[in-house]
């Protein structure tokens, strides 16, 4: 489900940035979507013009919110020990479930009208998802049913997105300059781009993990 869905995800996403009506923080009057230029937020500026954009990623962050949301929920399961290291586990995969409904806010908080509540969910989410990775880092390592590369996949996840809440929160402000906005922009593109790769693996981890009756 959650590789199904993060193909549905990049579709919505790939759809919008075409219908982008254009217009960067620096250049409001250019013309369609600038990738080291726009975040993906400003697809959902709302506006007239912008109005299909608006729809499809509000679209695709509940797609990937409620997938994750069910994928955590389900992935907790997997922790059914009374011990310290699964409850550790149902930590992060709360924490995880946490970051999908801060993603699907995200979605619906245009930043040109609820700018505070975007930014807001916005941090929340990526601190959530590293405090998952974190948790779920210690639990997958001491668990024999999984395979240890796993839990150094949670471990890059959790380096990479420490590194990104460094910048979220210490960074230069993309108001700043070009160079500040464009080091932004690229740096949510790398933390997106790793965030797919990291579902992918593990959720074919979790799928091993199933077909192999450890649970």
């Amino acid at each position: 489900m959650p590789r199904y869905s993060i193909s549905v995800f990049i579709f919505l996403l790939l759809v919008a940035v075409f219908f982008y009506a254009g217009g960067t923080l620096h250049d409001p009057g250019s013309k369609g979507y600038s990738f080291t230029r726009n975040f993906f937020s400003d697809l959902g500026i709302l506006s007239s013009q912008n109005i299909v954009s608006v729809v499809l990623f509000g679209m695709a962050l509940l797609v990937c919110g409620l997938t994750f949301m069910i994928y955590f929920f389900y992935f907790m399961k997997l922790f059914n020990q009374n011990t310290t290291n699964s409850k550790l586990g149902k930590i992060g995969t709360l924490f995880g479930i946490l970051g999908a409904i801060f993603f699907i806010i995200v979605g619906f908080t245009p930043h040109n009208y609820v700018h505070d509540s975007h930014v807001l969910s916005v941090h929340w989410a990526f601190r959530c998802f590293f405090l998952a990775s974190s948790f779920l880092t210690f639990s997958i390592f001491r668990d024999s049913r999984f395979d240890s590369r796993y839990a150094y996949g949670y471990l890059i996840f959790a380096i990479l997105i420490f590194f990104y809440i460094i910048v979220l929160e210490f960074g230069p402000s993309p108001r700043e300059s070009d160079f500040a906005l464009v080091f932004n922009v690229i740096s949510q593109k790398i933390i997106v781009f790793v965030f797919i790769l990291s579902v992918l693996l593990q959720s074919l981890g979790n799928a091993t993990l199933i077909d192999n009756n450890k649970l």
